[in-house]
């Protein structure tokens, strides 16, 4: 009789270990065993050192054999016969406590063993089942690439697959947990052909998100992925990659090309300027703005940015492109302790961009009472102040002392915004929801979601007969940001023009010569400031001249001419960098060499007039091919 209650309680534990552990993730599974392991050993001392102690009377032999005893119940063993008669066990409550501790005990081990043996089958199932359908490889674990893969999974019809040179047991249960699988090793990272043919990578759809938090990992990566596709025969269309760098640099280095192989689409971003497109998208200019029945705006736009490194940098040049409105001035001040040091690549690269705008810098701390002072003086007149140090605590200083000031004197209407590596937070007053974008998305990595809108506009400059996504990736780097700029200002066109989205897609949308005019207005103002972002400064006359006579003298001797009159795109020069009331004349000055009947206004008009079109393609959600 007395054996029946060992076999019954053993019996329990392994059925619950087998519960516990197919129900339980391993964080908590490991938690719980980690817990029956300090109670059994406790136990186990109690029972057995003070039971054998009272019979044996021996101190010396009790210290020696209690800790035999104590492991031998790991081994499914119990030494009762040692300590029976004892106080300890001399109640039907001591012998159910004995037993107890024995089936803690008992279940520490087959837990662990069953995480351990469990862990290593389901990552098999979990390789085994990601040869199915579209393959997604991340390359790099972090919280960033992990959330993008979690996304990726909900998104369905994708296997993704991290690669890693190294990762903790946990991590990888945890991944395989969540529809995820991970080979790790040096083959592995090294692209291994082996392991890529595991994969199945020459049949499939191939995605990569090179993610790693060494930013020069994931371009080593990227080029020896390259190497063994290209090895392994594997179709340069069915691949893409993203990664983060200079797309102006790496693009050229991955892309698949007539002189090399590469993948089909490379999307290289950059984190800061993802941020401040993220900004944009939360906070954009024109909802803090009133404008008029003809569209135009009724006040301007004043912000102030924190800080002037890459965010700070990457943020005052999306704001100046978006903050562009007909009737409506843009004003800046930038405040950063070390603006001196560094403003020196804006000030070479872009000097257009602060020679053209009203943006003012302070050598000064945001914490400072220089600061203070000027939030104060402009505080009826600022839209928007964008924190931008660099340090997530130090922005998380300046906003929280930024807001109680603007409580306190009813100022909540500043949208104040903090700009970081993973993206923008932002708390429309205190005690309200802090909503935050995190651009380590697929509305931010992939480019079918990020670039739909610009993907389509950019077709509609290409007469070719190749699809929308093959447009995309025949464009070069200054195309493609040239679209992303435009399709990113399409809202504000709906809200100068007092419309909604709805109205729009819905064909509701009827403007009037004058509301077109100061929409086209608004349009080249856009223009404007997205190539004085870019370095683009005003095309001399005496430039222009010459383009136009070279221009005529190839016409008159009937030989190609790829110069074009009023753009030189090697030395950034463009002769449309003038006021709207100038284009009628650079129109007339340009058709008088070539008489092509070109029209700079009509184009800004034109550009405004796509849009219904390019939302109704939007919406179908279909790929932008």
């Amino acid at each position: 009789m007395l054996m029946i209650i060992p076999a019954v309680v053993l019996s329990t534990a392994l059925l619950l270990a087998l519960v516990l552990n197919l129900v339980l993730k391993p964080a908590s599974s490991s938690r719980i065993t980690t817990a029956c392991l300090i109670i059994s050993v406790l136990g186990g001392i109690f029972f057995y050192g003070a039971g054998y102690m009272e019979l044996s009377g021996d101190l010396i032999l009790t210290v020696v054999r209690t800790p035999v005893f104590v492991l031998r119940m790991y081994l499914g063993v119990n030494e009762l016969s040692a300590i029976d008669g004892s106080a300890v066990v001399s109640t039907p409550l001591g012998i159910f406590c004995f037993w107890l501790v024995h089936l803690f005990a008992f279940y520490s081990v087959t837990s662990a063993a069953m995480t351990t043996i469990g862990a290593e089958a389901l990552r098999s199932l979990r390789i085994l089942l990601s040869r199915r359908g579209d393959l997604t490889l991340i390359y790099g674990i972090n919280s960033n690439s992990i959330a993008l893969g979690k996304e990726c999974v909900s998104a369905g019809g994708t296997s993704v697959v991290y690669v890693v040179e190294a990762a903790s047991s946990s991590t990888i249960s945890d991944l395989n947990y969540a529809g995820m699988s991970v080979i790790t090793g040096a083959p592995a990272v090294g692209s291994d052909r082996k392991a890529l043919r595991k994969l199945h990578v020459a049949t499939r759809k191939l995605t990569v998100y090179a993610l790693d938090d060494a930013e020069d990992k994931n371009l080593y990566y990227a080029l020896g992925l390259k190497k063994a596709l290209e090895a392994m025969h594997v179709p340069a269309e069915q691949t893409r990659i993203t990664l983060p760098g200079a797309e102006d640099i790496i693009t050229s280095m991955l892309q698949v090309s007539e002189d090399q192989y590469g993948f089909g689409y490379v999307n290289v971003f950059d984190r800061s300027t993802l941020t401040a497109r993220a900004l944009i998208r939360m906070c954009p200019p024109w909802e803090s703005i009133h404008f008029a029945s003809d569209g135009r705006a009724k006040e301007n736009y004043e912000c102030v940015i924190v800080g002037f490194g890459a965010h700070g940098q990457a943020v005052l040049r999306h704001l100046v492109m978006n903050g562009q409105f007909a009737g409506s001035t843009f004003k800046a001040a930038v405040f950063s302790p070390n603006f001196s040091s560094e403003s020196g690549y804006v000030e070479a690269d872009s000097p257009g961009l602060l020679q053209n705008y009203d943006i003012q810098s302070f050598e000064a701390d945001a914490r400072s009472s220089e600061f203070y002072n000027y939030i104060t003086s402009r505080i009826t007149k600022l839209k928007l102040i964008a924190i931008c140090t660099g340090d997530e605590e130090m922005n998380r200083e300046i906003s929280d002392n930024l807001m109680l000031f603007l409580q306190r004197r009813n100022a909540e209407s500043i949208s104040v915004v903090r700009c970081g590596d993973q993206g923008v937070r932002y708390q429309e007053r205190i005690g309200s929801p802090i909503l935050s974008s995190n651009i380590y998305t697929l509305a931010f990595m992939s480019a079918e979601e990020s670039d739909r809108n610009a993907i389509l506009l950019n077709a509609t400059y290409d007469s070719s007969d190749r699809s929308n996504w093959e447009k995309w990736v025949a464009c070069d780097s200054f195309g493609k940001m040239s679209s992303r700029a435009s399709a990113d200002f399409i809202p504000a066109f709906i809200r100068a023009s007092g419309s909604r989205k709805e109205d729009v897609l819905a064909g509701n949308w009827t403007l009037s010569d004058e509301m077109l005019q100061n929409l086209g207005e608004t349009e080249h103002m856009r223009w404007n400031a997205f190539h004085y972002a870019m370095g683009y400064s005003p095309m001399s006359s005496e430039e222009f001249e010459a383009n136009a006579a070279t221009w005529a003298r190839c016409r008159a001797e009937g030989i190609p001419c790829s110069i074009k009159i009023a753009k030189n795109s090697s030395a950034r020069t463009h002769a449309c960098l003038i006021p709207w009331e100038d284009l009628d004349d650079l129109s007339a000055r340009e058709n008088a060499v070539t008489n092509r009947g070109v029209d700079y206004k009509q184009m800004d008009i034109n550009n405004v007039l796509t849009l219904p079109a390019i939302l109704k393609a939007c919406e179908k959600k279909d790929p932008p091919a």
